[in-house]
């Protein structure tokens, strides 16, 4: 789980375990009323959709990123997944250029642009921020530079970020990986103390829910 504060250069990383120990030692128990996610309201053109909100300076989005697209596949028919980064201030701005300048270009390239991106910003110490860090990223993999620069540049890619903008300030992410169900849901592994498991099995519930909801909705 990652904490993203609006304008800081860097965010603080919370480390999802704290909330196990905290409640081992019997400390902060959650009322009865307590649910495991937060509802948001995206509206009807997400009623179908389930969101992966990450970013690549957060070692617990590179933890589940595999393992969520693996669990993606396994979606109902009809729940389409799209991962997007967490845009939630001018410094993630050139991560979600770079993103959807790779969909642009190669979305079929975007798992390895990832594990790049990871690599670079995690365990090289490259910047987050600099657009520099991801055309290398794009350049590790074998993506053509040219293409990816023009891609950067298009009005359609531009669109995509800021699209993506208004969905992370409308489902008010702050925390990373968040998964965004139906534009109804928000979990991370943080509201299971950090069960991955666990979170998974919450996700598919809620995927579940929303089904049925969208049925008694939309007979």
């Amino acid at each position: 789980m990652r904490k993203i504060r609006l304008g800081a250069v860097l965010a603080v990383c919370l480390l999802a375990t704290q909330a196990a120990h905290g409640a081992a030692m019997g400390l902060a128990r959650p009322p009865a009323s307590y649910k495991p996610y937060r509802t948001v309201n995206l509206g009807p053109r997400y009623d179908h959709v389930v969101i992966e909100a990450m970013v690549y300076e957060c070692p617990y989005c590179r933890q589940l990123n595999d393992p969520t697209l693996q669990w993606a596949k396994t979606l109902p028919a009809g729940i389409h997944f799209a991962q997007m980064p967490a845009v939630v201030g001018q410094n993630w701005i050139p991560m979600g250029q770079a993103y959807f300048s790779v969909v642009a270009i190669n979305p079929q390239a975007l798992q390895s642009f990832d594990d790049q991106a990871f690599g670079l910003v995690q365990d090289q110490h490259e910047s987050f921020s600099d657009p520099r860090t991801y055309a290398q990223a794009a350049k590790d993999i074998g993506l053509n530079i040219r293409s990816y620069i023009q891609a950067a540049d298009d009005p359609e890619v531009h669109k995509l970020v800021l699209d993506d903008i208004k969905i992370m300030a409308r489902a008010k992410i702050r925390q990373t990986p968040s998964l965004i169900i139906c534009g109804k849901y928000v979990i991370t592994p943080g509201s299971v103390q950090g069960n991955y498991g666990m979170y998974f099995e919450m996700a598919n519930a809620l995927v579940s829910r929303c089904l049925t909801e969208n049925r008694m909705e939309h007979p």
